[in-house]
C-alpha cells in the first residue's frame, strides 16, 4: 500500500491516508476470517514500512510509511491517520 511521492501534495493530505487504513481494516478482516472459518494458523501480520523509505524499484518515488518522513526538513517524522487506527485496533 504505496502513495506517491508528490511535492504538490501538502503534508496535511499526505497525513489523511485513508485509503492505507481501508486496506488493512480490510486485510485484517479476511484474515480474521480465514482463521475463524477456514482454521488457517496465522502467527503474526506485518505492516510495511513503519517509515517512509527508498524502494530498490522506485527510489523514494513511493511512501509505503506509516510515518511520514519529510525529506526537506532534517527527515522530519510525522504520524499519519493510519498510526491512530493501528493504535485503536491493538487496543
Amino acid at each position: 500500500m504505496d502513495d506517491p511521492n508528490d511535492p504538490s501534495i501538502s503534508i496535511k493530505d499526505a497525513l489523511n491516508d485513508e485509503k492505507r487504513i481501508k486496506y488493512h481494516n480490510d486485510y485484517l478482516s479476511n484474515l480474521l476470517a480465514s482463521i475463524k472459518e477456514d482454521g488457517c494458523n496465522v502467527k503474526g501480520y506485518f505492516v510495511w514500512s513503519l517509515l517512509d523509505n527508498w524502494e530498490w524499484q522506485a527510489g523514494f518515488s513511493s511512501r509505503f510509511g506509516l510515518y511520514f518522513i519529510d525529506y526537506n526538513d532534517n527527515l522530519r517524522r510525522y504520524p499519519k491517520k493510519s498510526v491512530e487506527w493501528f493504535k485503536n485496533f491493538l487496543n
